[in-house]
């Protein structure tokens, strides 16, 4: 009987503690998805081209970002509006399924992050991207049209910004060789 009563005593002080460590110990040993299960090849005209959806719920938004860049840091952000990928047939962009958000471009790489809970979109691209003929809102607003070769992605700067130099721009850091 006397080895009883601390063998009880040892057993729940273990339970109690294990109830108020597994908490912790899930976030430290809680792995989150490879951001590689989120890769999508795409049958473009370059090899290597590949387009992400990122879940909202999937953590920070700068760790992802610094995972994805690998050491690429963004040179360029413009605000605007963007979707995709859409079929080429499509003929009018629809103006509700444009999300407002920042376009972080880095070396090889275009990030889209929405404002608020909605999916973050990255392209890889490491030898660029094509453009084509722009396509047009509902309102008839000209929107940057970028060629995936399964479908298009299409973004619309901020009303400041013109077009042809926005596309200057991204493409220029885009395809930067120097790191």
């Amino acid at each position: 009987m006397s080895i009883v009563i601390p063998v009880i005593a040892a057993a729940s002080t273990g339970l109690a503690g294990g109830f108020l460590l597994r908490p912790a110990l899930d976030r430290v040993l809680r792995r989150r998805p490879s951001l590689r299960s989120f890769r999508r090849e795409l049958t473009g005209p370059r090899p290597g081209l590949a387009f992400y959806v990122i879940p909202p719920g999937l953590g920070d938004t700068d760790e992802i970002v610094a995972e994805l860049t690998a050491g690429r840091r963004p040179r360029l952000c413009l605000i605007g509006r963007l979707c995709g990928p859409l079929p080429y047939d499509e003929g009018v962009v629809h103006d509700n399924v444009l999300q407002r958000g920042a376009l972080w471009v880095a070396r090889g790489l275009l990030m889209f992050d929405p404002r608020g809970d909605a999916e973050m979109s990255v392209l890889e691209a490491p030898y660029g991207v094509d453009a084509r003929e722009p396509m047009r809102t509902e309102a008839g607003r000209q929107v940057l049209t970028l060629d995936l070769g399964d479908g298009v992605l299409v973004f619309e700067p901020a009303p400041d910004t013109d077009l042809e130099h926005a596309w200057s721009r991204i493409r220029s850091v885009l395809e930067e060789t120097t790191p």
